[in-house]
């Protein structure tokens, strides 16, 4: 249920997001009229898109022959007018590099709001539970950004300043859209064509894929994205500081994605009910996505700090354009297939993200698989390393977990240090430089 819900505010917040706040972050200078006519803009068009999603509601249950899905939609959608309050303030704080202010936000209102959810479920609320899980974490993120930032909105409202900024948001706008519709395309179809178990399965996996690489990704681009902004003009630094976060993202990610692939099936069955078990298959495929994830996101956050959100967006067509055909392509074969399409569209995806980084700053594709490849070798055997511990079964299930994992980290950073992998070596250069300090 909540999976087909989610859908629907998913795309009804990227016109919250609407690419402005970007805009604010990427900008040289900022003024309150900018920051003002943001806000207002952002509040007016989650107005729109939650008055959207209330109407549209019982045609979406239609769709999916799920009566119960009505109020849900309905009470869900508010989260998009929650959201709406933070863009700014978000914008502000990642101007000054504050990040700290902002973990510590999503942090308290996941822990809270994961409480609160807990305690409803045991009480027997069941669907609204996570409902109240979705709103509160919200609410709670957005009241301590308020708190934390000293920025106060003015009643101003600048056509130039908007009209400016959109020039840059606009785009990301289109590409939010279609990024959401695609992602969101995979359980709008198995809701339509399959039941809602295998939907709900679906679901599960992707988000449990989703919560080490999209979540580590996107919180390294909120990170970097304002920092390099200000070297926009300087394409050599540019490329030499894209590299190094590649490869350090690369060699963090691709262990932690295939080893969950691994070690999926014995997880599930120590942490999980045994009706979890059908999400094994999808969680394994969707963890392959998730290793080649960092590197379509950090060659558009490359264009974007170039400014060329039109090349964003066209990028983003040609990109959706192969993943639709190729979703409807497997649709016949099941579910196992379209995940299965997803990998096959992300690494034939890479090739127009890497040709505009290539023309922008002169690091493409080949330049970025010789930079990928040797921590992605070692991962995969590191990975085949911790199966095999599973498959033995040698020991008990609580201590064949953190078995197969150590022993597949030894691997990794043996293999690392053999191969001399980039990542391995930056980090270590890190950590060295913090402990003399």
């Amino acid at each position: 249920m909540i999976a087909m819900a989610t859908v629907v505010f998913e795309l009804a917040n990227v016109f919250v997001e609407s690419g402005l706040g970007q805009a604010l972050i990427r900008s040289k200078s900022v003024s309150q009229f900018d920051l003002s006519t943001v806000f207002f803009t952002n509040l007016g068009l989650s107005l729109v898109a939650y008055c959207v999603v209330y109407v549209t509601a019982p045609f979406v249950v239609d769709f999916y022959s799920q009566p119960e899905l009505v109020l849900i939609i309905q009470v869900m959608g508010l989260v998009v007018l929650l959201n709406a309050t933070k863009v700014v303030q978000v914008a502000v704080l990642s101007r000054k590099m504050d990040f700290k202010t902002q973990m510590k936000a999503d942090s308290l209102g996941m822990v809270l709001s994961g409480m609160l959810a807990v305690t409803a479920a045991y009480q027997g609320f069941g669907v609204w539970s996570l409902i109240v899980q979705v709103l509160v974490s919200a609410l709670i993120s957005s009241v301590v950004l308020w708190l934390a930032s000293s920025w106060r909105p003015s009643v101003q409202f600048s056509a130039e300043s908007f009209s400016r900024l959109s020039r840059f948001g606009a785009n990301l706008l289109l590409e939010g859209l279609l990024w959401r519709l695609m992602e969101n395309s995979y359980v709008l179809v198995i809701g339509r064509f399959f039941s809602a178990e295998i939907t709900g399965l679906y679901y599960f996996a992707k988000k449990i894929s989703d919560l080490i690489s999209l979540q580590l990704t996107t919180t390294v681009q909120r990170a970097t994205f304002p920092a390099l902004a200000v070297l926009q003009d300087d394409s050599a630094i540019l490329r030499y500081k894209y590299r190094q976060i590649i490869q350090l993202m690369m060699f963090v990610i691709a262990p932690v994605m295939l080893m969950l692939a691994a070690l999926a099936s014995p997880l599930f069955r120590l942490l999980f009910d045994v009706r979890w078990q059908g999400a094994v298959p999808y969680l394994q495929l969707l963890c392959v996505v998730g290793v080649i994830f960092p590197l379509h996101a950090m060659n558009i956050n490359i264009l974007n700090v170039k400014g060329r959100s039109d090349l964003v967006l066209k990028v983003g067509l040609i990109k959706r354009l192969v993943n639709i055909a190729l979703l409807f392509a497997a649709l016949p074969f099941g579910v196992l297939a379209i995940a299965m399409s997803q990998i096959v569209g992300s690494l034939l995806a890479l090739i127009p993200n890497a040709y505009y980084s290539k023309k922008m700053i002169g690091y493409g594709l080949k330049e970025q698989i010789l930079d990928v490849i040797k921590p992605m070798l070692a991962a995969l055997v590191a990975a085949l390393g911790a199966w095999w511990v599973v498959q033995v079964e040698l020991l008990s299930l609580y201590l064949m977990i953190p078995a197969s994992c150590l022993i597949g980290l030894v691997i990794y950073i043996i293999l690392g240090i053999i191969t001399k992998v980039d990542g391995l070596l930056l980090l270590s250069k890190k950590i060295g430089r913090a402990l003399w300090k």
